[in-house]
């Protein structure tokens, strides 16, 4: 099978599936322990913390270890549960279910929402956000490298007007970014972009699943209760196991060549734009390189539908989607694509092709040759 889901979930490195059961083995006490064991366990988990805030660019009292973005996401929208006035949430159209679902759900506990949709290459406009805030906005929710197309957004501006905004009405906006399918594809530096809050995945960068980071710039009040873990925002025995093989990941994902990526997807992009009823999505990434991340690659075959050309694909030896893993059987999966204006008969037909660090040459010119055999043959059913 060749392997080219990558934005679903990566395949662990071998170091860090050996650092798992070291740590398991060797670090089994409880870090809340006072005995030697249990701070044997404190001390290692110390130690991934100061390499977690160090590769990130943040301080190490910033990092919260979670199960993954999912919850991240949830910590951080459902805070806005204790505050007095819940005000507005402002979040962007493209994002993930994560947090989409979130967002849309505080609607019903008593927040305002207001989605704001990106243009037709997927990026949210400056403009466009400083429109949507007024006095009552308590949150900016706008993820930083989208799922299904690979753009890039320009948190940096849109940090900026929130800042901005803060300024005008006087009042703290909390602006958090999902950046799970960013970290390992993109340079990061939470520092440069000065967002109050991210979340990160373990799973996307080839560590184990169900192991993640919050990034809280400082503390904040959080519905979760319990032993006093993670500085009582995140309460919970400690997966010490899982971070120390999340820690060990995110340090070889930062050591990865980009360059052999980059000329992968030109191989991909070039032999798709080679199929007569291929559709790049969007087109703008074509001539706009530096907006879109060379991992993933979004596009479409219309009338073949997306779900059967993957379905055919996969009985043919290679791994593909329709959009988002994480809502693969609802129909949010072309969610972005959706708000970008593209009409149903493009999303109908939309797939997602993703590489990573074991994608060979050899492999995207197989999946090419097949692909443009299967959407020939699919096409005069």
């Amino acid at each position: 099978m060749i392997y080219l889901d990558w934005a679903a979930t990566t395949p662990p490195y071998q170091e860090a599936i050996d650092a798992m059961a070291d740590t398991m083995k060797n670090f089994f006490g409880n870090p809340s322990s006072a005995h030697t064991p249990g701070q044997k366990a404190q001390k290692l988990l110390r130690k991934s913390r100061e390499q977690c805030a160090s590769l990130l660019g943040c301080k190490s009292d910033q990092i919260l270890f979670t199960s993954g973005g999912t919850e991240s996401n949830n910590m951080i929208i459902y805070s806005l549960i204790k505050a007095r006035e819940k005000g507005e949430i402002v979040f962007c159209g493209m994002e993930h279910p994560a947090a989409a679902l979130p967002v849309q759900n505080m609607a019903k506990l008593g927040a305002k929402i207001k989605q704001i949709n990106p243009d037709q290459a997927g990026m949210i406009q400056p403009k466009k956000l400083a429109k949507a805030i007024n006095e009552k906005t308590r949150m900016v929710v706008i993820m930083l490298l989208n799922n299904e197309t690979g753009v890039i957004q320009p948190l940096e501006e849109l940090v900026a007007v929130v800042r901005s905004a803060e300024k005008e009405y006087g009042r703290t906006i909390h602006f958090h970014s999902d950046m799970v399918q960013a970290l390992g594809k993109i340079p990061i530096s939470l520092d440069r972009y000065d967002v109050d809050s991210a979340s990160f995945s373990a799973h996307k960068f080839g560590g184990p699943r169900g192991t993640g980071i919050l990034y809280l710039k400082r503390e904040r009040d959080f519905l979760f209760l319990g032993g006093g873990q993670e500085r009582g925002m995140r309460p919970g025995t400690e997966n010490l196991a899982a971070i120390v093989s999340m820690t060990t990941a995110l340090e070889l994902s930062l050591k990865e060549d980009h360059g052999r990526i980059k000329k992968l997807m030109d191989s991909l992009i070039e032999g798709i734009g080679a199929i007569p009823s291929a559709n790049l999505l969007p087109p703008e990434r074509i001539f706009r390189r530096e907006d879109f991340c060379d991992f993933i690659l979004s596009l479409s075959f219309p009338p073949v539908p997306g779900e059967v050309l993957a379905r055919v694909l996969n009985e043919k030896g290679f791994a593909i989607s329709t959009g988002s893993a994480c809502s693969s059987n609802k129909k949010s999966k072309t969610a972005a694509l959706t708000v970008m204006g593209f009409d149903k008969r493009i999303t109908f037909s939309s797939v997602r092709v993703s590489i990573g660090r074991n994608t060979t040459k050899e492999e995207i010119n197989d999946f090419i040759e097949t692909l443009n055999k299967t959407v020939k043959e699919l096409a005069v059913i």
